[in-house]
């Protein structure tokens, strides 16, 4: 299978500026990004488009030659890499995370600024009209799947034994449309404020159709809402999923539920993925 990349180096970089003391309205500034951070273009075959990943690496990565390390998938990896960033790191000095390795995937915007997403497209289970360009979730697991974490294999110590992925609204449905469909793939599973609306008997189908399969991968499943979202999109197809998740018993998965007090859509994110996290490493 034909993969092709461009590595981006992204650390932290210093202006070749003088850090003496100025006065008045002059001062000097230093650009700076994240730290033991890069990242690569990824052409996929599966979804015929190219997508931004970023990695962020262990402090200690390069001093530990056969170490392997629990590795984060985020999704919408333009916006969540950033937060998972500082979200982990919190996280780590409370020692309720280890050492890990960070992947971002995304459309570029963390880079170059564009406002190009094709989340309608990668991360819907259903044609909806209003999108157009939607339903090709299949395809993004193949990539996933196929060649994501061939390649993250092939450049870096990942323990294939730990791998998580996390998703919010869309990509929360795409997590959840994965687990469903194939359990082992990730290990644990954070979803935060899926957008099931249009999909909710589709995931239950699936749910149904491969609960064998689900509770053998033993994997870890932490989902929740906003209360405060809307309760027609998100809170009542969502509560349908619990339920049926539940109803098969303690012995399933390790699940865990939360609705966020006060919660909105776009509060929710953060919160998620730490209690998430929690949920998953404790």
């Amino acid at each position: 299978m034909k993969i092709q990349f461009v590595a981006i180096i992204i650390l932290i970089i210093f202006s070749e500026k003088d850090f003496s003391q100025t006065s008045g309205n002059d001062f000097n500034s230093i650009d700076v990004t994240l730290n033991y951070s890069e990242a690569h273009i990824l052409y996929s075959e599966n979804v015929q488009d190219s997508f931004y990943i970023y990695v962020k690496l262990p402090k200690n990565y390069g001093e530990e030659s056969d170490k392997t390390y629990p590795t984060i998938f985020l999704l919408d990896g333009d916006i969540a890499f950033p937060i998972a960033y500082s979200v982990v790191r919190y996280l780590q000095f409370g020692r309720y995370v280890p050492d890990v390795i960070i992947v971002g995937v995304g459309y570029g915007g963390l880079i170059n600024g564009s406002k190009i997403s094709k989340r309608e497209r990668d991360y819907t289970i259903s044609r909806i009209e209003r999108w157009g360009d939607s339903s090709s979730a299949e395809n993004f697991l193949e990539f996933l799947k196929d060649e994501l974490i061939p390649f993250l294999g092939l450049n870096y110590r990942m323990d294939s034994n730990n791998r998580t992925l996390s998703g919010h609204s869309l990509s929360g449905l795409f997590a959840l449309y994965t687990m469903f469909s194939e359990p082992k793939l990730f290990n644990n599973y954070i979803v935060s404020s899926p957008y099931t609306a249009y999909d909710v008997e589709e995931l239950l189908s699936l749910e149904e159709k491969n609960k064998a399969k689900i509770e053998e991968a033993n994997s870890k499943l932490f989902i929740s809402a906003g209360e405060m979202e809307d309760e027609e999109d998100y809170l009542t197809p969502n509560i349908k999923i619990v339920d049926q998740i539940k109803q098969r018993g303690s012995d399933y998965i390790s699940f865990k539920f939360r609705i966020f007090e006060d919660g909105v859509h776009f509060s929710t994110p953060s919160e998620a993925l730490a209690y998430g996290l929690l949920h998953c490493f404790k």
